[in-house]
């Protein structure tokens, strides 16, 4: 019987990436899930990153998945922050504490799309993240 390949999970590989970083001179915070008050808006403090994977593909050598970021912040700095996080993640032999990432490559780059708030803008992009399996 052969065992399954094991690889690491690029959102919590993400996740280590983004979450406490510096962007535009604002810290972000990364999640999996929105914390929202009692009238269902989302909470801050802002910028929020939320980080989610959407599946992808698996060869014999490597798993690339696509992981999507969404950026909740006020105005402008919705797609300033995002830009500037995908600057800083993207690239080659990436080590987390998740795991090591053999890459990351924008798949669609960060863009403001409609969100229904007077206060918060909403940027996303989207990554492929590339990896070896670990056993």
């Amino acid at each position: 019987m052969i065992d399954g390949l094991v690889f690491p999970e690029a959102r919590s590989a993400l996740f280590d990436l983004i979450d406490g970083s510096t962007h535009e001179e604002k810290p972000v915070r990364a999640v999996y899930q929105l914390q929202a008050d009692a009238y269902g808006a989302p909470q801050g403090p802002y910028p929020v990153a939320l980080i989610y994977v959407t599946g992808g593909t698996q060869g014999y050598v490597d798993r690339v998945d696509r992981a999507t970021v969404e950026l909740y912040a006020p105005g402008q700095q919705a797609v300033d922050v995002l830009e500037s996080i995908c600057a800083s993640i993207v690239g080659e032999n990436i080590e987390t504490p998740s795991g090591f990432l053999d890459r990351i490559d924008p798949d669609v780059t960060p863009s403001e799309v409609p969100y229904p708030s007077d206060t918060l803008n909403k940027a996303t992009a989207t990554l492929l993240v590339t990896m070896r399996p670990i056993n």
